[in-house]
């Protein structure tokens, strides 16, 4: 089984794929999702060391000033360029189970794994955003229903992954007969498979089927290791060792007041306020009871990083919140950057360094 575990602490870059990447702002220097950057950006990040790219699977904007996140590449698509431009680093296909065929998802997967020669890894959503399944004209199941469709799904395409015969498959949303793709991912090896897990159900899905869990920190850092523990205990109910994977919104300064200022500049005064109530309300993150001050941390946490976690500070603080992190029972980072190839660049030469001093990461 393939996994994702050459360093203590995992990096990658997150949402690059998506214009505007996962900063919900209007600032001029906001991430330009062209093919040409995302080539630069994956490139750089190889040569800099880092483990993985990670696409946003988005088929429709939120709307505002910016239309945050309204043009994006597909991700198998996407993945398969990725990996041909690079040598080393791990590219993800974010899929949605109702809107691909599991069958035809098993060939464009094993084809993007040989393109990458093992690279490819895959992450799995059983679906969420009602207003994007009507634009396909998709019906999305309720949401229990979604993880009983998910469960037949992956049990088809890693069944035609593997099995070296046809089969069929008799389920209650997929019907397959004498189902042989070839050829196979690469050396026979199931990619590795990342699932969200914050409903009850979901974490249920992903402790029985991925290999790494992917959580969302949405309380402070104190409460990192109760969270990664509960999922960890959940996959063992199992029989399963799985990683946590959670998402994070970085902003790295020469000093801690200069991050907190850039933090402010792009994600208060110039956010895209429009966008960002879409993004809140459309994943349902208005709560009956919420305090004035709650509500304006969940609209910052969107417009700072959709959602992800904030690593604000100097490099010392920012590697050191990594480490917390780390210390917690987080073994990869997934992260956002306002603008990855302008400032990358600086996480680069001043935080992984410090990653490497503090044992987290190899030279």
């Amino acid at each position: 089984m393939r996994r994702l575990d050459r360093h203590k602490l995992s990096l990658g870059l997150f949402g690059a794929n998506c214009s505007g990447g996962l900063a919900v702002t209007t600032v001029p220097e906001r991430w330009d999702a062209s093919w040409e950057n995302n080539r630069r950006l994956a490139v750089m990040a190889e040569e800099a060391g880092l483990d993985f790219m990670l696409p946003l699977g988005r088929w429709k904007g939120y709307g505002g000033e910016t239309d945050h996140n309204g043009s994006s590449f597909e991700t198998l698509t996407w993945a398969s360029g990725i990996l041909a431009a690079t040598s080393r680093i791990m590219a993800f296909g974010t899929v949605h189970v109702s809107l691909f065929n599991p069958v035809v998802a098993a060939k464009q997967i094993a084809t993007a794994d040989l393109i990458g020669q093992g690279r490819f890894a895959l992450n799995l959503v059983c679906g969420w955003n009602r207003d994007e399944f009507d634009m396909l004209g998709v019906d999305l199941a309720e949401h229990e229903d979604r993880y009983e469709q998910g469960q037949e799904w992956l049990d088809i395409v890693t069944r035609a992954w593997s099995c070296p015969t046809a089969f069929d498959y008799d389920g209650k949303y997929y019907r397959v007969r004498h189902t042989d793709i070839h050829p196979k991912p690469h050396k026979g090896e199931r990619p590795l498979i990342v699932c969200a897990g914050n409903s009850p159900t979901g974490r249920d899905f992903a402790a029985r089927n991925a290999d790494m869990m992917f959580t969302n920190l949405r309380a402070g850092l104190d409460d990192v290791s109760e969270t990664t523990a509960a999922l960890r205990q959940m996959a063992a109910g199992y029989g399963r060792d799985i990683g946590v994977f959670t998402n994070v919104a970085v902003i790295c300064r020469p000093t801690r007041k200069e991050a907190e200022e850039y933090f402010h500049y792009y994600a208060v005064e110039n956010a895209d306020a429009d966008a960002v109530e879409n993004m809140v309300e459309g994943r349902g993150l208005n709560k009956p009871g919420q305090s004035a001050e709650e509500k304006a941390q969940i609209r910052r946490r969107a417009a700072g990083g959709n959602g992800a976690f904030p690593v604000i500070g100097c490099p010392d603080e920012v590697a050191a919140t990594m480490r917390r992190l780390s210390e917690g029972g987080v073994s990869a980072l997934a992260v956002g950057l306002v603008n990855y190839l302008e400032h990358f660049p600086y996480v680069r030469d001043e935080v992984l360094p410090r990653l490497e001093r503090l044992g987290l990461r190899e030279g």
